[in-house]
C-alpha cells in the first residue's frame, strides 16, 4: 500500500464512527438515510452470476444512466447488472427507473476491508461509475482483481480539478487503475490529464444526457397537465437552501404582471420540503402541497413539488423551467430534462457543473445563464411573452440540437465491449 493510500485509508477508519453518526443524524430528517446501513459496509447478498456494476451517486447520475442502464441489459443478456446509490434520492430513482431488472444495493464506503468485502460478494466483472467518483481503495482493489474499470460521462470542472490536485499523488496513483475515462468534452479530458490520466485512458465521448431525448415521453392526458390555456406556469426545479427565498421573491414581483401565474416549486432535498412549504404560505399566495392532493385547484398560486418521480410532469406542463443549484454555488443541474420537453430554461450563473450542456443550449437559444436576479427576472418575463407560433419553432430547434448530440450511449457500448470483448455471446 503507497504511504498516500495507507494515510488516506487510516483518515477513513478515523472517521468512520462520525460518518455512520451522521448517517444516523440525517435518518431522523429522512429515515431512508439508516435503511439497509450494512450494504455500506460491504455486506450485500447476490447470487453467484456474471455480473457489471454501475454506480450512480444520486437522482441526476441515475436519470443520465437510464439509456445506458437499457443498453447493458440489452447488450450482455447473460450478466446480471447492480446498480448501486450513494443517496436514498439516488435509490429510490433507480428502483422506479429499473424496478426487477437490476439489482439494487447502497455504494460501499471506500475502506480497504468493506471494498475487499464487496468486491468478493458482487464479483463484478466490471464496473462503469458514472461522471466523477475516484475512490483510490476501490480502484485499487479493482485493479488488483483485474476488474476493468469505466468512469463514463466522466466530468471534472476547474474547481473540482484545483481541489484534486492538493492531493494529486493519491489520485495519480487511483487514476492508473482506471481503464478508460469517458469525458464529456476535451475540457473534461484535459482536467483529467492534469490529475495524471494518460492518453491512451482519455476518450471524449460526448454527453449521455443529451440521449435522454430518447426516453422521454410526453403524458399530455395527466390530470396535472389540464390548465387554463390563459395560465403561465413557472416550474422552479432541483432549488437548493437560499434560493427558494429568492424565487419566491421573484415569483411576488413576476405576478404584478402576470395574475395567473402559477409557481411549481420543487426543492431537491426531501428534507427540506417542510421547510420550504412554510415559505411558501408566509408569502400569503395560496399554497398546495402536491402530496396532499392529486388535483391541483384552480385558485392555486404556488405547488411544492414535494413527490418524487414526477418532475417529467411539472417539465411537461411548464411555460418557464428555471435549474436550481445555479444562484448558489452548487453547479446547476442537468438542464437537458427540462429541453427534452420543448420548454425554455434559465439559470443562474453557477451552472459550472453543466457548462458544456449550457454552452450548446445557450448558442442554440434554447438556454439562457442570467448573472443577477434584475437579468433573471427580466428574460422569464420576456420568455412568458412568447408567442404560440415562436414556441413551437422553439420545440422543433429543441428537438434538432438533442438529435445532433445524441449518440452517446452507443459509443460507451462500444467502449463496454472493448473491455469485455468476449461476455455478451
Amino acid at each position: 500500500m503507497s504511504v498516500y493510500r495507507l494515510l488516506y485509508s487510516a483518515l477513513w477508519y478515523l472517521l468512520c464512527p462520525f460518518i455512520l453518526l451522521r448517517l444516523y443524524l440525517r435518518s431522523r430528517n429522512n429515515p431512508d438515510y439508516k435503511l439497509n446501513w450494512q450494504q455500506r459496509l460491504g455486506y450485500i447478498h447476490c447470487a453467484q452470476a456474471p455480473r457489471i456494476w454501475l454506480h450512480a451517486v444520486s437522482v441526476g447520475e441515475t436519470v443520465a444512466a437510464k439509456p445506458l442502464v437499457e443498453s447493458l441489459i440489452k447488450q450482455y443478456p447473460n450478466h446480471t447488472l447492480l446498480v448501486t446509490n450513494t443517496t436514498p434520492t439516488g435509490s429510490q430513482t433507480a428502483k422506479r427507473l429499473f424496478g426487477d431488472l437490476v439489482e439494487h444495493c447502497f455504494f460501499p464506503y471506500d475502506l480497504p476491508h468493506v471494498i475487499t468485502r464487496f468486491l468478493n460478494r458482487a464479483a463484478p466483472d466490471m464496473l462503469i461509475i458514472m461522471e466523477t467518483e475516484i475512490w483510490p481503495n476501490l480502484l485499487h482493489h479493482c485493479g488488483k482483481k483485474n476488474i476493468p474499470v469505466l468512469i463514463a460521462n466522466a466530468r471534472l470542472s476547474a474547481r473540482s480539478t484545483k481541489g484534486y490536485l492538493k492531493i494529486r499523488s493519491l489520485i495519480n496513483d487511483a487514476l492508473l487503475d482506471v481503464s478508460t475515462v469517458a469525458c464529456r468534452s476535451q475540457q473534461d479530458a484535459d482536467h483529467f490529464q492534469q490529475l495524471g490520466a494518460k492518453d491512451k485512458q482519455l476518450l471524449v465521448s460526448g454527453n449521455i444526457k443529451f440521449d435522454v431525448i430518447q426516453g422521454a415521453k410526453n403524458d399530455t392526458n395527466h390530470p396535472l397537465l389540464q390548465k387554463d390555456s390563459d395560465r403561465k406556469v413557472l416550474v422552479a426545479a432541483s432549488t437548493h437552501q437560499s434560493e427558494d427565498e429568492i424565487i419566491l421573491s421573484l415569483f411576488t414581483k413576476l405576478k404584478k404582471s402576470y395574475p395567473n401565474l402559477l409557481l411549481i416549486l420543487a426543492p431537491r432535498h426531501p428534507e427540506r420540503f417542510n421547510n420550504v412549504y412554510q415559505s411558501c404560505q408566509e408569502t400569503g399566495f395560496v399554497t398546495q402541497r402536491r402530496s396532499e392532493s392529486l388535483d391541483m385547484a384552480q385558485t392555486c398560486d404556488i405547488i411544492l413539488g414535494d413527490s418524487l418521480g414526477e418532475m417529467a410532469l411539472w417539465y411537461c406542463t411548464a411555460d418557464v423551467v428555471f435549474i436550481g443549484g445555479s444562484l448558489v454555488e452548487t453547479g446547476g443541474h442537468n438542464p437537458l430534462e427540462a429541453t427534452v420537453y420543448g420548454v425554455p430554461v434559465v439559470a443562474g450563473p453557477h451552472v459550472f457543473n453543466f457548462t458544456d450542456v449550457f454552452d450548446v443550449l445557450c448558442e442554440a437559444k434554447l438556454a439562457w445563464v442570467e448573472n443577477d436576479k434584475t437579468s433573471l427576472e427580466a428574460r422569464i418575463k420576456t420568455l412568458l411573452d412568447t408567442s404560440p407560433q415562436a414556441l413551437e419553432a422553439f420545440r422543433l430547434d429543441a428537438t434538432e440540437v438533442l438529435k445532433k448530440h445524441a449518440g452517446v450511449t452507443t459509443r460507451l457500448i462500444l467502449e463496454c465491449d472493448r473491455l469485455l470483448p468476449n461476455t455478451h455471446n
